[in-house]
């Protein structure tokens, strides 16, 4: 096989990682935000309250990955990614919910079977304006082509490049590990005691 010469692979991590930009440059911006996650988290598991992580598909793995690094903080954390089977909040429990578009139907509907709990719900979106953004008491904004986007035609860039919700979901496992690094230093701990943690997890 020949070589490209356009690079298909580079072109495409190079759309990633603007987009990663982007979104450093928007944040930094917008921080208030992002402070008061922060604040939600730190508070909850402080007082022993659990956190569950809401996703669907790819950005359901992204949850996953948040949800193995809390785990590695102490912090008490589920994954929720049906609506079959959801486990009761309590009182000071949060709910994070990832959705590039803000309306996945799955996502939806799980976050409908808590309303009647009334619970504290954090969402990662790019659009805040949408049902899920809307139901959330508070909402992080993250730039990236979602489904919508690649619907409505509004981008110039080849969809191929960057398919479906990538770009957003790869901006939102940053934003998310980011998160974890300032936690790290909330709680005062080191790479030891993480390391300590994942080799004790199974």
């Amino acid at each position: 096989m020949g070589s490209n010469k356009d690079d298909t692979y580079l072109r495409a991590m190079q759309l990633i990682t603007d987009n990663i930009q982007k979104n450093i440059d928007f944040l930094r911006e917008n921080k208030s935000n992002v402070i008061k996650f922060v604040d939600v988290i730190e508070k909850a598991a402080r007082e022993d309250k659990c956190i569950f992580v809401v996703g669907s598909g790819r950005s359901a793995m992204v949850g996953q990955m948040f949800q193995t690094r809390l785990e590695h903080l102490n912090v008490p954390v589920y994954f929720i990614t049906n609506s079959r089977s959801v486990p009761h909040l309590d009182k000071g429990d949060v709910l994070i919910v990832i959705s590039g578009s803000g309306r996945t139907a799955i996502v939806k509907a799980i976050i409908e079977s808590y309303l009647d709990q009334n619970p504290n719900i954090l969402s990662i979106t790019s659009y805040p304006e949408s049902w899920i953004g809307r139901m959330s008491d508070l909402v992080v904004k993250l730039q990236g082509r979602t489904k919508i986007d690649i619907a409505r035609k509004e981008k110039g860039e080849d969809a191929s490049l960057t398919p479906e919700g990538t770009q957003f979901e790869i901006a939102a496992a940053v934003f998310l590990d980011g998160i974890i690094a300032e936690l790290v230093k909330r709680f005062n701990k080191s790479n030891e005691d993480l390391l300590a943690a994942h080799s004790q997890s199974t």
